[in-house]
């Protein structure tokens, strides 16, 4: 048998544990299979291990960009969203009224429905409760209760004794 040195350690080289080299040189282990690689037959195997490096390193490239573009989402998400909330505590800071007087007069802005249901109107020019959008005839309160218009047809029923009349 042949005695190798291989990085300072005895080895033997037998039958059962080929070399690198033997490999490389050698018949095919079993040449009744078909060759593994048909479409490009006499490639040998440095040409594959090379071929496999190469898709490796582009896969890995596609990989670390995908992770680097979805830190990058993060933090800018996370810019936003902090520069969002510096915002609402500066509004709430800075207003006249109360942080929950602040909030009720937020919550009144859709409509006068609105602003009844939080108990701010109706309100004058100034006051927590009033939008601009909600003081129709612009004399300065808003969602004032207007009367009834003539003719409109819809009256209130009265109801006595149980029967209802219109």
């Amino acid at each position: 048998m042949l005695r190798r040195k291989v990085k300072g350690l005895d080895r033997q080289a037998t039958p059962h544990f080929p070399t690198l080299e033997s490999l490389c040189l050698a018949k095919p282990l079993m040449p009744h299979l078909p060759n593994a690689n048909p479409v490009r037959p006499g490639s040998g195997p440095e040409q594959g291990l090379r071929n496999l490096q190469r898709r490796f390193r582009a896969v890995s490239a596609r990989h670390d960009r995908a992770v680097k573009l979805r830190r990058a989402i993060k933090a800018s998400i996370a810019i936003v969203a902090f520069a969002i909330a510096s915002a609402i505590v500066w509004g709430l800071v800075s207003s006249p009224w109360p942080v929950t007087t602040t909030l009720r007069h937020i919550a009144s802005a859709p409509n006068c429905d609105f602003a009844r249901l939080v108990g701010l109107a109706p309100a004058r020019r100034g006051e927590p409760g009033y939008w601009k959008h909600h003081d129709r005839d612009r004399d300065g309160v808003p969602c004032e209760p207007w009367p009834p218009r003539r003719g409109d047809g819809s009256r209130p029923l009265q109801i006595n004794n149980g029967i209802s009349r219109l």
